[in-house]
């Protein structure tokens, strides 16, 4: 018996396989996917990029706030207005040094919508690196596929082992008897023995095996898996009934063609007038009225427009500069949907191909099993000899491992075609 055979893929044994593992409780491989996100350090990154984004937004709401400036000089003019011709009864003496401290207080009134777009821009930039963690995060699904299904395999063969040996154990039985009555000779029942050692040899190893893939699958979910079951997926439940595509890559697109639009609403806003209301008040030497050369206090109030127009001369260039990015964002949609929608064909291809070859398994095992029985009895008449029956009973062995194997190449197809599709997220 050739072990390396039992190792060919990775993937779920036959159902009712798993009735090896004692269990109080049971687990799924969705189940398995969600813990492993969930435990995977990468996920922290998402709260984290929502928490920066609402300290970038409550930045920008500030904006509107009353803003507050206190601002003070003392100079000293070498010269200073002086009147060209004296007036009889008026002096007019400016002087030199001047000094003034002056308070203003500014509302915004009309910002050409600067803080709404660069809100959006905040927001749609945080959700395009949400959505790449998402992506990031989704390939975890693959790899406790493989270590789930993994498990799945290695107790299936387990049970194959399990039912080989009690079938050695009874031809022992019988071939002593033969021995017994002097018709069969102590050498076949050697041969006998000798392949119970090997099985008691293979399950140590395959236990061990399983082991290795339990502690990986643990690491991953973060949790003990002992005393639990891992249930067996059922292949027409699992199977996707339709190619509709719900990867988390076209939200990573939606979310940068969002992030694009709002980049374009920010060159709008750029070229807006903004407007201002502007309280001043203050002391000063002179005041307002330069007339008198003393401390006056004084005030002022009005609204203040502003208007950069020098975004005009870049407006052109960035919007075809954004408009390419676009473009660009939708070819590279457009690949991967037909990317992805031609990977579907194909493992919809290889389900196909396993099915039918479970059809055949079936067959070949049900004649494995009769020949095995008539070998059985064709011993105990003397008509062959054990190396003949132990030759069938290989045959029915291997047949049920290819029959498992194949069943879990329908699996592993199966879960590849809804990983492909996009049926691990968090929607499906």
């Amino acid at each position: 018996m050739n072990r390396q055979k039992l190792f060919l893929t990775i993937a779920a044994a036959l159902s009712g396989l798993c009735t090896y593992i004692p269990a109080s409780a049971q687990v799924t491989i969705e189940d398995c996917m969600e813990m492993a996100r969930d435990n995977y350090p990468q996920i922290k990154q998402l709260d984290l990029i929502e928490e920066a984004a609402r300290y970038d937004i409550a930045s920008v709401s500030k904006s509107w706030l009353p803003q507050f400036n206190i601002s003070g000089k003392a100079t000293y003019q070498s010269d200073v207005v002086e009147m060209p011709f004296d007036i009889p009864g008026f002096s007019f003496n400016l002087p030199h040094d001047q000094y003034s401290v002056v308070g203003e207080i500014s509302q915004t009134i009309w910002d050409g919508g600067t803080s709404k777009s660069m809100k959006d821009v905040y927001a749609t930039g945080a959700a395009v690196q949400k959505k790449q963690v998402e992506v990031s995060l989704y390939s975890i699904n693959e790899r406790v596929q493989n270590i789930y299904l993994g498990i799945l395999l290695i107790d299936g063969q387990l049970q194959q082992n399990s039912i080989l040996r009690e079938s050695l154990e009874r031809n022992a039985e019988q071939t002593q008897a033969c021995i017994d009555n002097g018709i069969a000779y102590k050498s076949d029942l050697d041969m006998i023995r000798v392949n119970i050692l090997n099985c008691d040899q293979q399950k140590e190893e395959l236990l061990a095996d399983r082991a290795a893939y339990v502690r990986m699958l643990e690491k991953l979910i973060g949790r003990s898996l002992e005393g639990v079951e891992l249930t067996v997926p059922d292949e027409k439940t699992a199977t996707p009934a339709t190619n509709e595509i719900f990867r988390p890559e076209i939200a990573l697109y939606d979310a940068q063609l969002s992030q694009n639009e709002a980049q374009m609403h920010q060159l709008d806003s750029k070229i807006s007038p903004k407007f201002n209301l502007s309280i001043q008040g203050g002391i000063g030497r002179p005041g307002l009225n330069i007339l008198k050369n003393s401390f006056q206090p004084y005030y002022t109030a009005g609204i203040r427009m502003s208007w950069d127009i020098g975004a005009l001369y870049t407006r052109k260039d960035e919007k075809r500069k954004l408009d390419a990015q676009m473009r660009t964002i939708e070819s590279d949609r457009e690949t991967f949907l037909f990317n992805t929608d031609l990977n579907a064909m194909q493992m919809r291809s290889a389900i196909d191909k396993a099915q039918e070859m479970l059809e055949k398994d079936k067959e070949i095992i049900s004649l494995r099993e009769s020949i095995r029985e008539a070998g059985e009895e064709q011993y105990r008449n003397g008509t062959i000899s054990m190396t003949d029956l132990m030759s069938r009973i290989d045959d029915e062995y291997n047949a049920k491992v290819t029959e498992s194997i194949h069943r879990i190449q329908l699996l592993m197809a199966i879960y590849d075609l809804k990983n492909c599709l996009g049926y691990g997220t968090n929607e499906n």
